[in-house]
């Protein structure tokens, strides 16, 4: 998958929210085009955040902060929208 690619599919999963905007950004900006193999390694990269925002959303909730834990799971289901969109 080229870069091109990659941002054609994240765009319209993803590209209407500030954070889908900024996760677009980051993974275009980590886009190794020297060994055409990014597609994986965007996957990679989204459940690594997968997981630390889980990890923080059920954190904030323990702790009873609601509107943070809210917060990590309205970015949580982004992420998980850029992960379908590249599979």
């Amino acid at each position: 998958m080229t870069k091109d690619e990659m941002i054609a599919k994240l765009t319209p999963a993803i590209g209407d929210t500030a954070y889908g905007k900024e996760l677009i950004a980051a993974l275009e900006a980590t886009y190794d085009d020297a060994d055409k193999k990014y597609g994986q390694d965007a996957l990679d990269r989204l459940h690594d955040r997968l997981g630390f925002l889980e990890y923080y959303m059920k954190r904030d909730a323990e702790m009873g902060e609601e509107a943070k834990s809210a917060a990590e799971a309205d970015k949580l289901a982004i992420v998980k929208k850029a992960a379908a969109a590249l599979q």
